[in-house]
C-alpha cells in the first residue's frame, strides 16, 4: 500500500512539473505574438519608436534605446528595426523562467501620441489592437497548437 502511494505521488509531482512548462510554454507564446503585433503595428519615420518595443523580464526597462538601422522616413514596411526589436523580444522571452514576469514597453516619450493616431500609418488603438489579438490568440486556440 506504501508502494502505491509513492508511485501516486511520484506521479502527481510529474505531473505537475509538465503542467507548469506547458504554462510557460503558452505564456511565453502569448508574448511572443503581443510582441510580435506591436513591433510591426508601429508606425516608422525614423525607426526610433519600433527599436523601443523591449522585453525584459523581472522587471521593467526604464531606458530608450537609439534605433537599430536609423534612417529618416523608413514608412510602414521598414523592417531592419522591426528585426532588432523582435529578435530582442525572441531572446528574453525565451530566457524566462516559471512565474517570471514579462514587460513588454516602449519607453519613447511620444509613443502615446503614435497609440492616439497621431501617425497616418497606424490607426488610434493600435497598441490595444496587438493585445487583443494576442489575448484573441488564447482564446482561438493558436498557442496549443504544436512548440
Amino acid at each position: 500500500m506504501a508502494n502505491g502511494l509513492g508511485d501516486f505521488a511520484r506521479r502527481i509531482r510529474i505531473r505537475g512539473r509538465q503542467v507548469e512548462e506547458g504554462v510557460n510554454r503558452i505564456v511565453r507564446k502569448v508574448a511572443l505574438i503581443a510582441d510580435r503585433e506591436l513591433v510591426l503595428e508601429t508606425p516608422v519615420d525614423t525607426g526610433r519608436a519600433r527599436s523601443n518595443w523591449q522585453v525584459s523580464l523581472g522587471s521593467p526597462i526604464t531606458d530608450e534605446r537609439e534605433p537599430y538601422a536609423p534612417g529618416e522616413g523608413l514608412g510602414r514596411g521598414e523592417g531592419a528595426n522591426a528585426a532588432g526589436a523582435l529578435q530582442q523580444g525572441q531572446d528574453r522571452i525565451g530566457q524566462r523562467k516559471s512565474g517570471q514576469d514579462i514587460y513588454i514597453q516602449n519607453n519613447v516619450s511620444y509613443i502615446g501620441r503614435l497609440n492616439d493616431g497621431s501617425s497616418a500609418q497606424a490607426p488610434a488603438g493600435f497598441v490595444q489592437a496587438a493585445i487583443t489579438r494576442a489575448v484573441g490568440a488564447v482564446k482561438n486556440g493558436r498557442v496549443f497548437d504544436g512548440d
